[in-house]
């Protein structure tokens, strides 16, 4: 079964790959630190709740909460 990070993983780099951003662009625009999106995109830090909703708004993906 796969875990809340690795989804959250799988799907922030694809959105990223797909909007053709690299890390360092994409990290630049959140206001983040490089190192940051590639913990978080290599499955080694979950972000914080406030920090996920910003990136999902920005990648123009919705959350869900169950």
């Amino acid at each position: 079964m796969e875990t809340q990070l690795n989804a959250i993983s799988k799907i922030v780099q694809a959105r990223r790959e797909k909007l053709g951003l690299t890390q360092e662009e994409l990290a630049e625009k959140l206001g983040i630190s490089t190192p940051t999106l590639q913990f978080i995109e290599q499955k080694r830090r979950y972000p914080s709740l406030p920090l996920l909703f910003y990136i999902c708004a920005y990648l123009g993906l919705k959350v869900e909460i169950r």
